[in-house]
């Protein structure tokens, strides 16, 4: 047996004592197998007591041993892998500026810097990310520079929303890639009508999904679709209409290339319609552990340092605590803000005139039970896309300017 056997033997034999899971302290207790990279430890079960050989006891083992990565497995019978070199010390977890230019690749999020480096995920590996947090530690922030960083790497088509009426988002919109969802139920409907050109090009190439057939297909790729969807615990309450869409997208559209990204800084009352099927998780600090796990599944965002742009990070079955970079928003220039207010307006006049005609043109076969859908099958099309804006203004205005007719009481008494 060499040194470093022994120095592990005895430290393991001292560990065994102090925790009392010695059976017969006068047997053996353990054997040595030194492999080409670690050091196995093999415990006899009828010499020690196996539940007291924990992972609190790996982790002690390491402390005694400098650090060293202690593994415990027990496929069958208990374990511990010990790895002969000491693991570099963790780095400090420091802000840094975000730099577009460190990106690994056109689809990587920036997550931030952790005890092993810098932190990026990219949006086909992460699939789909649920973020949570409670209000001012680091969610916003952390969106922007994901948002900055899918537009600067110019292959990705990124729909967004941020509960905000825009304001949040509008300062991307001189972007061809990216698309701001000024009125979510509608936004979110014509983006669905549009895969249907994605899933045909699927099915007829035989590849199923977007990732297999852009392997094939470097030099014509189809982009990703990253939907970035904030404040999501406001959709529920506010836009029910959407919910529909919302749960279609990320449940049942990864193969055409939909990526979600739900954020809410109202853990304890988003709602859980989708967290099931997103595969990511960051939290953001939080006052309990019930809103941890409302997010992570876990606790441990609860004792986060209470620190703007701390955070956990559950990706593959691994955590990670991270310092989120920091992110400059950049300023919306006075034709974006101009061009956001004028789309935020109800109706032009000479929109409004079309609405009219619209109205006009089924009036007489209305009535304020009929749906949006039946109502645009009286206009003679379908509620989607740019045209369920339309209907939604037709009932509108068909409600505003429509009055209710008496019915005139029938005179029983007949003669």
């Amino acid at each position: 047996m060499n040194n470093f056997s022994q120095v592990v033997a005895y430290k393991t034999l001292n560990l065994l004592a102090e925790r009392k899971a010695l059976i017969y302290p006068e047997g053996t207790a353990f054997y040595i197998w030194p492999a080409q990279n670690r050091l196995v430890i093999v415990f006899d079960a009828d010499e020690i007591n196996l539940q007291r050989v924990d992972d609190t006891f790996a982790h002690g083992l390491s402390t005694r041993l400098n650090g060293r990565r202690v593994k415990r497995t027990n496929s069958r019978g208990v374990f511990l892998q010990v790895g002969y070199d000491i693991p570099p010390a963790p780095l400090e977890m420091i802000e840094k500026p975000l730099k577009l230019s460190e990106q690994p690749s056109p689809f990587h999020l920036p997550v931030g810097s952790t005890g092993e480096g810098d932190l990026w995920i990219s949006l086909t590996d992460g699939d789909s990310f649920l973020i949570g947090g409670t209000r001012n530690f680091g969610k916003t922030g952390l969106l922007h520079g994901w948002i900055q960083s899918l537009l600067y790497g110019k292959q990705t088509e990124v729909y967004a929303w941020d509960g905000k009426d825009g304001m949040e988002y509008l300062r991307y919109t001189a972007h061809p890639r990216f698309h701001l969802m000024a009125n979510l139920s509608s936004d979110l409907q014509a983006l669905r009508a549009s895969l249907g050109e994605r899933r045909k090009l699927l099915t007829t190439s035989g590849h199923p999904n977007i990732i297999a057939y852009n392997q094939e297909h470097p030099n014509d790729p189809l982009p990703p679709i990253a939907l970035v969807l904030d404040e999501v615990a406001l959709i529920e309450e506010y836009h029910a209409e959407a919910l529909s869409s919302v749960r279609v997208l990320v449940e049942r559209e990864r193969a055409v290339g939909v990526f979600p990204i739900l954020a809410t800084n109202r853990p304890d009352q988003a709602s859980v319609f989708v967290k099931g099927n997103l595969g990511t998780r960051i939290c953001f600090p939080v006052p309990s552990h019930n809103e941890s796990g409302k997010v992570l599944g876990r606790t441990g965002a609860e004792r986060l340092p209470k620190k703007a742009g701390r955070g956990l990070i559950l990706w593959k079955a691994r955590m990670l605590e991270f310092q989120a970079f920091q992110v400059i928003y950049p300023k919306p220039t006075a034709e974006q803000t101009k061009n956001f207010m004028e789309r935020q307006k109800i109706a032009e006049p000479q929109s409004m005139s079309e609405i009219e005609k619209l109205a006009a043109s089924i009036r007489d076969q209305w009535t304020p039970e009929l749906s949006k859908r039946k109502t645009a099958e009286l206009l003679g099309k379908t509620y989607a896309g740019a045209f369920a804006v339309k209907v939604d203004q037709v009932i509108q205005f068909l409600t505003a300017t429509t009055t209710t007719k008496s019915v005139p009481k029938t005179d029983l008494n007949v003669n």
